[in-house]
């Protein structure tokens, strides 16, 4: 009797034993999982930035004919951001009379979609302001936080748009559109850099024939690329 106790009373033991290198083997074969894992997704990143890099190529050789052509439109970027559903609601009479003389819009990434986005607007000579081009620019810095930076507006004396009010087609008291050059604190002005990024700058041709109805119809959006799953995050700091 007392054999048998002890062959019961280390059972128990016995058993936790032989689980234990079992428990081991496995842990050792989801490390050895996780390490292809890895190793898989490193080469789809490195795939993945190279295949950017060459489509990027393409892209910017078409990019290039189309801001050519668009500076031979007259008003051509006034009236796509006038007929933006979202954008016209942010855009006062007198920021459509100085956008009249914008003729082109550049939208570059910077190094990488993680490292920021860079917004360039082109004007002709005119009589509200001195710059030829008005850059603001997103960018990630190596803590992590983004932040906002663009170009100083010489002003021409009394056209200053803070000094005024402006309203919009509603005649509701709204911002200046050039507020968004300057200001990099309010949330709204973010969502501006996204509806341009995502939405104006790769297909301005559907916003423009927007108020042109039935003479030229309006066109299907653009097929939207494959968002990478690094998107860039427009977020002032």
């Amino acid at each position: 009797a007392m054999q048998k106790e002890k062959k019961v009373g280390g059972g128990p033991k016995e058993e936790a034993r032989g689980k234990a290198p079992k428990i081991s083997n496995c842990m050792d074969s989801l490390e050895a999982i996780d390490q292809e894992l890895s190793n898989v997704n490193a080469q789809a990143d490195r795939a993945f930035l190279q295949l950017e890099r060459k489509f990027g190529r393409m892209r910017r050789l078409h990019m290039q004919r189309r801001s050519f052509i668009i500076q031979n439109i007259p008003g051509f970027w006034v009236t796509a951001f006038r007929n933006h559903p979202q954008l016209s609601p942010m855009i006062s009479g007198q920021d459509e009379d100085m956008m009249r003389y914008m003729i082109n819009l550049e939208v570059e990434e910077l190094k990488h979609p993680r490292a920021g986005c860079k917004f360039k607007f082109i004007f002709q000579s005119n009589p509200y302001f001195r710059n030829e081009g008005l850059v603001k620019e997103y960018e990630r810095r190596s803590s992590g936080r983004v932040v906002s930076l663009s170009t100083p507006i010489r002003w021409h004396r009394g056209q200053d748009p803070q000094s005024h009010i402006h309203r919009n087609r509603e005649g509701n008291t709204i911002p200046s559109f050039f507020n968004w050059f300057s200001d990099h604190s309010l949330l709204e002005f973010d969502r501006i850099a996204e509806i341009i990024k995502a939405e104006l700058w790769p297909n301005p041709l559907q916003y423009y024939l927007m108020g042109e109805g039935p003479r030229r119809g309006i066109r299907d959006p653009a097929r939207q690329p494959v968002e990478s799953p690094r998107s860039f995050r427009f977020q002032s700091g």
